[in-house]
């Protein structure tokens, strides 16, 4: 009988961190979804990928303190702290009228912000919770994380259609979905923090930052998110420009990501076994190169083709920069400084990314040159990673 509530809670726990990581990604992807209904209204494509960098730009900033708020609150009051953020920024960012401008910006700085908490902290209260799990357990949420992102895209334009705000009423959705999951996360939140607190807010950044395995995590985060988020937020207007229909394009970029989610819940597991995660994060950057070409200058049938072998490499990449970050860190305080620098330092370089892509596409070189920089960003994922993924620890001693 003593054993059954241990298993429940662990149950309830994972579930919760599941439920956590499909929140991460809906709000950004949604807004790739629904790129052309906001460029009719008005938007300009520069403006819509600004708000897709803003909140890279907050992964960085906040991601940089955010390991450090996860050890003073708690890692699991942390994560509350951040579902509510999200809960609230995408309700002040889909308000109309006078404050729209305002609200736009806003909302967009406040989703960005809970969403870097929840980008930190989960990896600490991995390593916290399931020392001698986190191959798989980091599979379960990278995969959960690319759920949400396909969400974010499969559901935007109908809900759009369904509700009186259009497209506002689409984005405010994904905040009552992470009120939803703050309300079932609440009891962890009462529970004692069991971390320690930092001597100084960036210590831990500090100790690592004078390392260099470190920093060629934060290399491989920042290349392989400036490939996935450039990928996410341009794909489906891309496929328009080339004769698509908004939904057709739309349910091929959700097939990818749910494609995706396959290579998601296994690379990282089977990676997390080998002494070595270099060969793994080299073939993923190969599937990213590989399929961004094809989409780009491939017709038909090998256009789609190529467009799923990208969801392969974009979603396992994804979930390795998750892994390495725990198989990089000696405790769960150095997973929750290290994926604060990380993240900081990934984000941060990243997140002209969309943007960038956007202003490039209404250029004489349009979308080749745009698509032709991530093929260029992508080759250097895969060396970043290939060093990032040779063995070795990190410590904060």
């Amino acid at each position: 009988m003593s054993h059954s509530p241990s298993r429940w809670q662990h149950v309830v726990l994972i579930i919760g961190i599941l439920l956590i990581g499909m929140n991460l990604r809906p709000s950004i992807t949604a807004l790739s979804a629904l790129a052309e209904r906001m460029h009719y209204d008005g938007l300009s494509r520069e403006t819509i990928g600004s708000l897709t960098t803003i909140p890279l730009i907050l992964f960085g900033v906040v991601g940089l303190w955010a390991g450090w708020i996860g050890k003073l609150m708690g890692f699991a009051r942390a994560l509350g702290l951040g579902l509510f953020l999200i809960g609230i920024g995408c309700w002040i960012r889909s308000l109309p009228g006078d404050v729209e401008i305002f609200s736009r910006f806003g909302g967009t700085i406040l989703l960005g912000a809970g969403i870097a908490l929840g980008n930190v902290v989960l990896p600490g209260l991995v390593k916290s919770r399931y020392p001698n799990h986190v191959g798989i357990l980091t599979s379960l949420y990278a995969t959960s994380m690319n759920l949400g992102a396909a969400c974010g895209i499969a559901f935007s334009v109908p809900l759009a259609e369904l509700l009186p705000g259009g497209w506002r009423s689409a984005l405010a959705a994904w905040g009552g979905f992470a009120i939803i999951v703050l309300l079932l996360w609440s009891p962890q939140m009462f529970a004692r923090p069991t971390t320690r607190k930092s001597e100084h807010p960036l210590a831990g950044v500090m100790v690592l930052a004078k390392q260099i395995r470190a920093w060629q995590v934060a290399a491989f985060m920042g290349l392989q998110s400036w490939v996935f988020y450039c990928s996410v937020a341009w794909l489906p207007t891309l496929l328009q420009s080339k004769g698509m229909a908004e939904t057709t394009a739309a349910n091929w970029v959700v097939g990818m990501q749910l494609l995706g989610c396959a290579a998601s819940l296994t690379i990282p597991t089977l990676a997390g076994r080998s002494k070595s995660q270099s060969s793994w994060v080299v073939g993923c950057a190969l599937f990213n190169v590989v399929g961004l070409t094809g989409t780009l200058l491939l017709p038909g049938i090998w256009q789609i083709i190529s467009l799923l072998i990208l969801g392969l490499g974009l979603n396992a990449g994804f979930g390795l920069v998750l892994l390495l970050i725990p198989l990089r860190s000696k405790n769960p305080e150095t997973a929750a400084s290290l994926s604060s620098m990380a993240q900081a330092a990934g984000y941060l370089f990243s997140s002209p990314g969309p943007w960038l892509v956007g202003l490039l596409s209404t250029t004489a070189g349009g979308w080749p040159l745009a698509f032709g920089v991530v093929i260029g960003i992508a080759v250097l994922g895969g060396i970043a990673g290939f060093l990032a993924g040779r063995p070795g620890e990190l410590s904060l001693d």
